[in-house]
Formats: C-alpha cells, structure tokens, sequence
C-alpha cells in the first residue's frame, strides 16, 4: 500500500489515466445538499486561504491494453462530483480570457476530463449515458442547464446543474474559485495486489454516502473474485436482484429483504434494523456457509423475487408458498405448491427484468 497526500486537481489530473468503477460500487449517488456543501467549502477555502481535506481515495492501478486505469475502491462519488463541477466550470470560462493561469476551457477538458480521446472516467453501467452527457462528451444531447432539476433527472445531471447555476450568479468569482479548488487535499491511497481491499472498503468511508448492507454484501461477495468473474456474478445475479425492487433509493428495499433472509438463515442473527444485517451477513457467510458465491447469490436472487412479490401484492399467501431454498436447510414452506397466480409473477419479471423465474 502505497499513501500520499495530494492536491485534488493533481490526483483528478492522474498523469493522463483512466478512472474506472468497479462493478462492486453502487451508482452515483450524491444529492444537491452534498454538492452544496463541497460548493460552499471551495468558496471558504479560497476566501480564508487555507488548504482543505476532502477526504480520501483508495484506487488500484491496472494497466489493460497499454492504457493505464485507476479503479476506485473507495472515494468514487466524491471523484466523479468533481468532475462535475470542472465540466460545469469549463463552460463558464469559455468565453472568458484569464491569462497566465490554467483556467482555460481547453486546458481543463484536456486535464481533468478527457483521456485518451474519451472521457476520463468509466462510470458504472446504469451511470454510463448521463456522464456522457454531464462531462460534455455527447454532442447530440442538449447542453445540461439550471432548469435541468433532480425531480427530473439522474443526480449527475442534476447535480451539473446546480453548479451550472451557481456559476451563472452575477458574484462569481471563477478565479476566486479556482483559487479555492486547488487548495483541496484528499490522501491517496494506491493499493497492492496483497492489500486486503475488502477489509479496507468495509472500514473506510469518510465523508462520503454512507455504504448501505446491500452494498457492503455485494462487495464481500464480488471483490475477492477476478474481474471477469465479477462481471459475470453482476450480471447474472446481483443486477437482477437490484432490478427487482426498482426504484429503491437507498437500497431500503434490499436492504430489507437481506436482514429478512439473513434472519432465516443465520442461527443467532443479532441486527436489530436493516442496516446492521451485514454483519450477520459475514457471520453466516464465514461460520455457517460452507457453498460457494454464486449459490449464495443464486438463493438470495430466488429469495428477492419472493420479497418483491410481497411488495407488489402485499399478499401473504404468495410469499408463503414460494420455494426459493437453495443452500443449507430448507423453509418450512419448502414443499408446498406455487400459489396458483404464479404464473403471472413469472411472466412480470420476465416482461419488466428479464428475470426467467423458475416454476416448479
């Protein structure tokens, strides 16, 4: 393990390499209230003139196909916030001519915001076509403005926005700004192959959104396998199941399904709410379990689809007689015939998810 402290723009600048984010991290997820403190922190910063921590960054280096990518383990959502905000700060000073500085369009795009010929970072999937957008890197879509609200679209874009209408106040001060910007600070931390990347993803997450059960056991279940394997596992379990619930701020949905599963499976289960059941997660996952990943994640899959239904119908009777036991010990309901309108469960999840669900 390798730590440093840095400036911001010098990390983001990363001598010309790639951020990625790994399949593990949940989507963008900061609000206009977190990018207003990040605003009012630069504005502070530069008028007290005083250097600011923003936290820190852990990354792995990898080096595919001659093109150097950081992955991020842990600080991606306050990464891509900053990229954000020099892409609203680029159209700003377009048209402004601030000589002897850096603050120009070009010098900005080209530093901090493009790599290699494309953007300078790989969102997650369902993140992909906003960033595109939001880092002025799809042309055929509309330039994102203050009318571009978070009632109406994906926080990157929102979150675009308000900074667009922030800097269109009549007291901007770009060079002000830019002042404030570089006196950011994050500790940079560059993690070996030997590192535990687990045990520091659990531990570490500073100032940032905090991590949610259903992220903390998609990330146990996936970091310590190869990136095609995790790919694999995501796409064929851990997507589906996340797609179940829709839209599901926060993961409370899982998250509830998780404890609910973990309470059945778990000889003594301890949480006393849904965001303390990654622990018995882990407990059962390290005493108990004795299966492989992918069983695990094949059970929960068929537990979910038995959880949402109960969202849907709110109909006891269909949560009762589903079989989805898989591993160890089987429910008592295990043995009892498919409620008779399952049938229709199937062919929703099959219309809305692509989820093929099984009948028996």
């Amino acid at each position: 393990m390798h730590v440093e402290t840095k400036k911001l723009l010098d990390f983001l600048a990363a001598d010309g390499a790639k951020f990625s984010i790994p399949l593990f991290q949940r989507p963008y997820s900061w609000e206009q209230w977190q990018c207003e403190i990040f605003w009012n922190d630069i504005e502070r910063s530069a008028h007290e003139n005083k250097s600011h921590f923003f936290g820190a960054v852990f990354y792995r280096k990898d080096c595919i196909d001659e093109e150097t990518t950081l992955s991020l383990i842990d600080g991606q959502q306050r990464t891509l916030t900053s990229l954000l905000l020099l892409a609203a700060l680029t159209e700003r000073v377009d048209a402004a001519n601030f000589a002897d500085t850096d603050l120009n369009s070009a010098y900005i795009t080209q530093t901090y915001l493009r790599s290699n010929g494309g953007i300078k970072v790989q969102p997650s999937k369902c993140d992909e076509a906003e960033f595109l957008r939001a880092l002025n890197a799809d042309k055929s879509q509309q330039p994102i403005d203050s009318e571009d609200s978070a009632e109406q679209h994906h926080n990157a874009i929102a979150n675009k926005a308000f900074f667009v209408a922030k800097m269109a106040a009549a007291d901007f001060d770009p060079l002000s700004f830019w002042k404030g910007l570089n006196s950011f600070e994050v500790v940079v931390v560059e993690l070996e192959d030997e590192d535990n990347a687990q045990s520091i993803f659990e531990s570490f997450n500073s100032k940032g959104v905090p991590l949610v059960a259903a992220d903390m056991a998609r990330n146990y279940l996936l970091l310590a396998e190869s990136e095609e394997e995790q790919k694999r596992l995501y796409v064929n379990y851990w997507e589906p199941i996340q797609g179940l619930f829709g839209d599901d701020p926060g993961s409370l949905r899982l998250n509830n399904a998780l404890r609910a599963w973990t309470v059945i499976r778990c000889k003594t289960p301890k949480a006393k709410n849904d965001s303390e059941s990654f622990n018995d997660f882990k407990q059962y996952f390290v005493n108990e379990y004795d299966g492989t990943s992918e069983d695990l994640m094949e059970e929960l899959l068929s537990f979910c689809i038995v959880w949402a239904e109960n969202y849907r119908y709110h109909a006891v009777k269909k949560y009762r007689s589903s079989n989805w036991a898989k591993i160890g010990r089987k429910t008592l309901v295990s043995d009892r015939p498919l409620a008779p309108s399952s049938q229709q469960s199937r062919d929703f999840y099959s219309q809305h998810y692509g989820i093929e669900v099984k009948g028996e």
